[in-house]
């Protein structure tokens, strides 16, 4: 059997279960999985699994990977088009 480790700091379960958790909220995606802990810490804070057996703790990770990945890629992206604009505008400078 293969051992998966999960692409973020993890500090509730290792192994299988973490991989099993890891890969049911990456199923659901980060919106499903947003809502569903928003209606968890709104209404049902005390109960200490957010979807299915998966804990608070461990999808606050989760979504803070997410969110991280995604603020990277974002600006990767704006430096992509900064970087494009600078050798457009350098190019029209040139050529004239």
């Amino acid at each position: 059997m293969k051992s998966h480790i999960v692409p973020f700091e993890n500090r509730w379960t290792n192994g299988e279960r973490a991989w099993r958790w890891y890969c049911e909220l990456e199923r659901l995606g980060v919106p499903n999985v947003r809502m569903i802990f928003s209606e968890h810490e709104t209404h049902h804070g005390d109960e200490p699994a957010v979807v299915f057996d998966v804990p608070a703790g461990f999808v606050r990770d989760w979504l803070a990977f997410h969110d991280r990945r995604s603020a990277h890629q974002q600006r990767l992206w704006q430096a992509m088009v900064i970087g494009l604009g600078l050798v457009a505008v350098s190019g029209v400078m040139l050529g004239t």
